[in-house]
C-alpha cells in the first residue's frame, strides 16, 4: 500500500511495543481461583468428600465430629481477632489453636480451605502483623504436610503476597467457585436449581457473609444475591420456612443492613421472627438454634439505626441464649460480650460497661486457661462436640463494621 502525501514512509523495522501487563496481584488472583477450582473438582472426584446420609452434608475423612471440631476452633479463632487490648494474649490463645491445624488439614473437611481463609482475614484486618504470621505459618504448614504441589499449598504460597483489597476479591471468587460448583452437582443430581439442599444453603451463606465483608464494594452483587434468595425461597418454601432458609434469610438481612436497606431487613426478620420459638421449652431444636442469630441481628438493626436502648436489650436477649446454649465461657458468649464492650456508643452507663468488660476479661482468662490445659493433648480436638450445638451464627451476623 502506498503511503499517502507528505506522510513518512513507515520503516519495516518499526518496534512492536511491548504488551499490556497486569498487575502482580492480579496474576495471583487468578491463579488462586485456579487452585481453588482443581482443589475443589479433585476433591469430589476422589472421593475425599462424602455425603452424609445423617446430616445431608459433605464431609471429608474426619466425618461429621472433625467437622464439628473445625467449627468450633474456627469460632474461636475468629473471636480472638476481635480481643481488646494486648496482643500477647491474642498470640498465646493463636498459638494453643494452631497446634490443631496439622490434624485439619489431614482431615481436610469441606469447609477447612474456605474457613482458614476467613480466619486469616480476620486475624489480618484487625491484628496485621499477628494475621501475616499466621498466613505464614500456613503456607509452610500446608507444604509440608500435603506437599508443596498440593492445590492448597499453591494456594497459600501466594496468599502471602496479597494486599488486604485483592485478598477479599480472592475470598469471594472462591466461595462463588463452591457455589457454583454445588449447584451444579445438585442439578446434575436431578435435584433442580436453586437452593434446595443444606450444602448450597449453606455456601450461599458463605458467599452473603464473604459479599459483606467487602462492605459498599460489592453493593450490586449483594443487591443481585440478596433478590435471586429471596426469589428462590419463595419458590421452594410454600409449606413454612425451613430452619436452613431461615439461616439464610438472616444472611440476607444483614447482608441489607450493609447496604442500609433497613426497611427491607426489617421484613425478614419479621418473616422469620413468626417461626421461631417463644419460649426456651420449645420442642423445635433446630429453630430454638437459629433464636440468638436472630436476637443478635435484631439488636444489630437496631444499633445502625441508633435505637441504643433497643439494641442492648436485644444484646442482653442473645447473651443469656447463648449462656444457656453454649455455657457462660464459650466463645459464642465472647462474641456477644465483645458486641457489649466494643460498639461505640451502645452501653452509655460507665459503671454498666466497667461490668461487661469484666465479664469479658473473665471468658478471656477461661478461654486461655481452657486452651493451655488442651495444649500437647489435642487442644479443641481433644473435647468432643456436638456439631449441632455449634453456634454457626457468625455467618449470618458477621459484617465490616468499618463501614459504620
Amino acid at each position: 500500500m502506498t503511503p499517502p502525501p507528505d506522510s513518512p514512509q513507515l520503516s519495516v523495522r518499526a518496534s512492536v511495543p511491548p504488551k499490556l501487563d497486569a498487575a502482580p496481584e492480579l496474576h495471583a488472583h487468578e491463579e488462586i481461583l485456579r487452585f481453588f477450582r482443581d482443589y475443589t473438582e479433585g476433591s469430589f472426584e476422589q472421593n475425599l468428600w462424602r455425603l452424609s446420609p445423617t446430616h445431608k452434608r459433605y464431609y471429608g475423612r474426619g466425618g461429621a465430629d472433625a467437622h464439628a471440631r473445625l467449627s468450633a476452633w474456627y469460632d474461636k479463632v475468629r473471636n480472638v481477632s476481635d480481643w481488646p487490648g494486648r496482643d500477647a494474649d491474642a498470640v498465646r490463645l493463636v498459638n494453643y489453636l494452631l497446634d490443631d491445624l496439622p490434624q485439619f488439614l489431614r482431615d481436610q473437611d469441606f469447609t477447612v480451605f474456605p474457613a482458614l481463609m476467613r480466619c486469616c482475614f480476620y486475624l489480618s484486618a484487625r491484628r496485621p502483623e499477628l494475621g501475616r504470621a499466621v498466613v505464614q505459618f500456613v503456607a509452610r504448614l500446608c507444604a509440608i504436610i500435603l506437599g508443596e504441589k498440593h492445590p492448597m499449598s499453591l494456594t497459600w504460597s501466594r496468599l502471602r503476597s496479597l494486599p488486604k483489597a485483592e485478598y477479599l476479591l480472592v475470598l469471594q471468587g472462591t466461595a462463588k467457585i463452591r457455589l457454583d460448583h454445588l449447584q451444579s452437582r445438585q442439578e446434575e443430581g436431578g435435584g433442580g436449581g436453586g437452593i434446595q439442599d443444606e450444602n448450597t444453603v449453606n455456601a450461599l451463606r458463605e458467599y452473603l457473609l464473604v459479599l459483606r465483608l467487602r462492605g459498599p464494594a460489592a453493593k450490586d452483587e449483594i443487591d443481585r444475591v440478596t433478590t435471586w434468595t429471596r426469589e428462590q425461597i419463595s419458590q421452594t418454601s410454600t409449606d413454612g420456612l425451613s430452619p436452613s432458609h431461615c439461616r439464610l434469610l438472616l444472611g440476607t438481612a444483614t447482608s441489607y443492613i450493609t447496604c442500609q436497606r433497613f426497611s427491607d431487613a426489617e421484613d425478614i426478620l419479621a418473616r422469620v421472627g413468626t417461626h421461631l420459638p417463644t419460649t426456651a421449652c420449645s420442642e423445635s431444636t433446630q429453630f430454638r438454634r437459629i433464636l440468638p442469630t436472630y436476637l443478635f441481628i435484631m439488636g444489630f438493626l437496631r444499633y445502625v439505626t441508633r435505637r441504643m436502648d433497643e439494641a442492648v436489650n436485644y444484646f442482653l436477649q442473645t447473651y443469656a441464649a447463648l449462656e444457656k446454649a453454649r455455657g457462660a465461657n464459650s466463645s459464642a458468649v465472647a462474641d456477644i460480650l465483645l458486641a457489649l464492650i466494643d460498639f461505640p456508643g451502645l452501653v452509655q452507663d460507665p459503671e454498666e460497661a466497667k461490668r461487661w468488660q469484666g465479664k469479658f476479661a473473665e471468658v478471656q482468662g477461661e478461654m486461655l486457661a481452657r486452651a493451655q490445659r488442651g495444649a500437647g493433648k489435642g487442644g479443641v480436638a481433644a473435647v468432643g462436640v456436638d456439631l449441632g450445638e455449634v453456634w454457626d451464627g457468625p455467618l449470618d451476623t458477621d459484617v465490616n463494621t468499618g463501614t459504620w
